[in-house]
């Protein structure tokens, strides 16, 4: 792709070049030339019958004063005000041979763009052209192309010719983008995927916080019924919504269309980060949570099976159920006013990024077994929580994958069985045990692991289980992960939260790590060997043992 594409757009008055030219700026930030603003000024209709007819007369002058070149020089007069890769469309030029001279200062950089309508389409859009006034001329009068013969040049001479009667201006923009190359081949590898390998709380959040800076984009998806905690040098931040590496880059945050939120949580999610708009962009389809779908949770499935209760199912099924319903309209992040600020297509946000080549992580939620469809229902979470329920969530094609980090605790965990009922339950864990075991065994404080493994959504303590392999390798199938990240290592032997290389880490940690991969196929590249459990441990925040041989360049400092 040159430094700067040139696009010059022909056409009869009303057959969409001002429509092209306004979404080349908006979706591909082209630089918009005017020739009505060169001669003089906008035209507005209402401002008299001769107003337009006045513009094409000037323009005719010019051509025989410059021979044809003040396009040419009105798009030099720009150049050096351009970005990096910016592009120019001109709106518009009229004769073939202002085409001609520009064609002979840019060369192949100039793609020429013509569109044409029947005769009837004009007159129609002439006639609801907007601030169309009483006693304006007819469009006879100010169609700036009527000589045949100039119009049979310009056809011929066109790079892409689009007739236009059955396509709005968003249609033709997808044809042009299409011939400027402005659209990212499927073969652009550039996000990677982290998601939980077991039923959630696996240390997804503070993982992500490590890489983050590495990244460009950050995008989440899922809920606020799934907490991330992030451990930093200020102490320990619970992300419902946010992406968990916000506060440790510059990049883009997303919040993709499968997103469920609670409007006042993310709000004081935001203030809290201090993430202004023109970062953070939240998708107009991603579904809004309601007073009453959180009710709806509390009145059913918590009691049952240790919900959340945070609305999310909820939400989402109502966003099914009430398709058509007049009566129950479903509200969508475009409703709401509060988030206007955000509101930005995070699909357009993506094709963005992969055009420019930065860099993306998506962030998943919970563990993939607790998955509606592969998990023990119905002791399962309202999504699919894999790669591909992220991906579908997110809006990102496979296609575009290059890295798959699944995370796994040393010792899974599921939230604690509602109280007072033996029948209900959160779901089973194969090798079920205590923390104060697990704590005994690996030589470290009863006391402190069982006090800081409580859930970051409801505050409810979590049960303990031993690892599961089989759970695992399921986990494996459904995901194909590229790198396994392993958590939690110090729930294994007490020595490991000093380890800050692999070798240092506990002979049997070792064995157990290449166990790991063995069963994965796939290496365990990151290896956290503690989580902080009191103030005092977030003087050292070094507890990630980093064994990747990739990296994902960031162009973002």
């Amino acid at each position: 792709m040159p430094d700067h594409q040139i696009v010059i757009i022909s056409g009869k008055t009303c057959s969409g070049k001002t429509g092209l030219a306004s979404l080349l700026h908006e979706r591909y930030r082209f630089r918009v030339i005017s020739t009505r603003v060169v001669l003089g000024g906008e035209l507005e209709l209402s401002a008299g019958a001769g107003t337009r007819p006045d513009l094409i007369r000037r323009g005719q002058a010019k051509d025989e004063d410059t021979q044809s070149r003040w396009v040419v020089e009105a798009i030099q007069s720009i150049m050096d005000t351009l970005e990096e890769g910016q592009g120019i469309v001109v709106d518009h030029v009229s004769s073939p041979e202002q085409v001609e001279k520009c064609r002979e200062q840019f060369g192949p950089d100039l793609i020429h763009v013509h569109l044409y309508a029947a005769k009837e389409t004009l007159l129609q859009r002439y006639a609801k052209s907007e601030g169309m006034a009483r006693g304006a001329p007819d469009y006879d009068e100010i169609d700036h192309l009527s000589d045949p013969s100039q119009i049979v040049k310009l056809k011929n001479d066109a790079d892409v010719r689009i007739f236009t009667d059955r396509t709005d201006d968003a249609d033709t923009l997808v044809r042009v983008a299409a011939r400027l190359h402005l659209f990212t081949p499927p073969e652009v590898r550039c996000v990677d995927v982290l998601v939980g390998g077991q039923y959630g709380s696996e240390g997804k959040g503070n993982i992500v916080a490590y890489l983050a800076r590495e990244y460009d984009v950050l995008i989440r998806v899922g809920g606020p019924n799934a907490g991330h905690t992030v451990a930093s040098s200020k102490g320990k931040f619970i992300h419902h919504l946010l992406p968990s590496g916000s506060g440790f880059t510059k990049g883009k945050l997303l919040l993709g269309p499968g997103m469920t939120i609670h409007i006042q949580g993310l709000l004081q999610e935001i203030e809290k980060t201090g993430i202004k708009p023109g970062r953070l962009f939240i998708d107009p389809q991603a579904s809004i949570i309601e007073d009453e779908d959180i009710k709806a949770e509390k009145e059913g499935i918590v009691g049952a099976i240790a919900s959340t209760g945070s609305g999310s199912g909820a939400a989402k099924a109502r966003r099914i159920t009430s398709r058509g319903n007049k009566q129950k309209q479903v509200r969508l992040a475009r409703d709401i006013p509060e988030l206007k600020d955000y509101i930005g297509s995070t699909v357009d946000e993506l094709e963005r990024s992969y055009r420019a080549g930065h860099s993306i992580l998506l962030e998943g939620t919970q563990g993939s077994g607790l998955s509606i469809y592969h998990g023990q229902y119905p002791h399962v979470t309202s999504r699919d929580t894999n790669v591909a329920g992220c991906l579908a969530e997110a809006g990102i094609s496979p296609s575009r994958v290059r890295k798959i980090l699944m995370v796994v605790r040393t010792t899974p965990i599921r939230v604690a069985d509602p109280d007072g009922n033996e029948n209900n339950t959160s779901g089973t864990l194969k090798h079920e045990t205590t923390f104060e075991i697990v704590a005994k065994a690996a030589g470290l404080d009863p006391s402190e692991v069982e006090s800081s493994e409580i859930t970051s959504t409801t505050k409810r303590p979590r049960r303990v289980g031993w690892f599961e392999w089989e759970q695992f390798r399921k986990a494996c199938d459904l995901n194909a992960p590229t790198d396994i990240v392993l958590t939690f290592a110090d729930y294994l032997k007490a020595k490991n939260q000093g380890a800050r290389r692999f070798e240092q880490l506990d002979e049997d940690t070792i064995k157990f790590i290449e166990e790991l991969e063995r069963v994965a196929q796939a290496p365990v590249s990151l290896i956290n060997t503690r989580f902080p459990k009191k103030k005092d441990d977030f003087r050292d925040l070094r507890s990630i043992i980093d064994r990747r041989n990739w990296t994902a360049r960031s162009t973002i400092r």
